[in-house]
């Protein structure tokens, strides 16, 4: 079975609605929806941010046998040419240890995603409203906001976007054995700031609206900033849904004969 992983609420609304879920299984703060997709079985993980994504795969493999594993959701652009709306499919997932500065980046850790898989995405990419992009993606510890350090991070690293999960997955399902790739979209550009306050996600993956609400309160200057952002969310979640439909399609097809 494939199992797609998304840190946020938003994020696996690219997928859920086209899938018909069979049960929905709870564990901390992770939601596993086990569900059939075109006639396959596949399951949707909301993991929440951040690295216990790890924790969150050795319970469901407790459940289901996994075959395949997809890290998805948003990610920043750290490259120019990778622009919002924008799909990056992963070649290699690199981990820098400790928090990302201006200084120095060391890149402790790489792991490859699946070659066959790569290949694939890449030959479906196909539409002048999905564009696609096939490169490496930094994982981090926390949220990058400053546009001059995704700058820096592109042009020290050979990453085009970042995000802060995939690397977790990728380091289990190498353990494990089993196949990976990164298909993420692109939320907020390289010479975009993020400003959003700590708390306006909670652990689970979803908005926190009363956190949200006493930010805007002390910030008001911000509410064009996150109507930005909501429509830039909404764009890569269209991104993602237009395409997972025939990839995992293929993949099933061609991969998991």
């Amino acid at each position: 079975m494939i199992a797609v992983f998304f840190a946020l609420s938003q994020e696996i609304a690219s997928l859920k609605s086209q899938v018909n879920i069979l049960k929905k299984i709870r564990y901390a703060h992770a939601i596993f929806y086990q569900a059939e997709f075109h006639g396959f079985p596949i399951t949707l993980v909301q993991t929440g941010i951040g690295k216990n994504v790890s924790e969150v795969i050795h319970q469901l493999s407790k459940y289901i046998r996994i075959q395949f594993m997809i890290s998805s959701g948003f990610a920043g652009s750290v490259n120019p040419a990778v622009g919002v709306g924008d799909l990056v499919i992963g070649k290699n997932v690199l981990c820098s240890p400790g928090d990302v500065s201006k200084e120095e980046i060391h890149i402790n850790s790489t792991l490859p995603c699946d070659t066959a898989a790569v290949k694939l995405a890449v030959t479906l990419k196909g539409t002048d409203a999905l564009k696609l992009h096939c490169g490496d993606i930094l994982s981090v510890d926390k949220i990058i906001r400053q546009s001059s350090l995704k700058r820096h991070i592109g042009n020290q690293t050979s990453a085009i976007a970042v995000d802060m999960e995939s690397f977790a997955i990728a380091e289990r399902a190498n353990a494990m054995g089993i196949p990976f790739v990164v298909v993420r979209a692109i939320s907020d550009g390289v010479d975009e700031d993020v400003e959003i306050g700590e708390n306006m996600v909670t652990k689970g993956g979803k908005v926190n609206i009363s956190a949200a609400a006493r930010y805007l309160l002390n910030k008001p200057h911000h509410i064009p900033y996150l109507n930005r952002l909501r429509k830039q969310t909404r764009l890569a979640t269209h991104a993602l849904s237009l395409f997972f439909p025939n990839f995992i399609t293929q993949i099933y097809n061609s991969l998991l004969i």
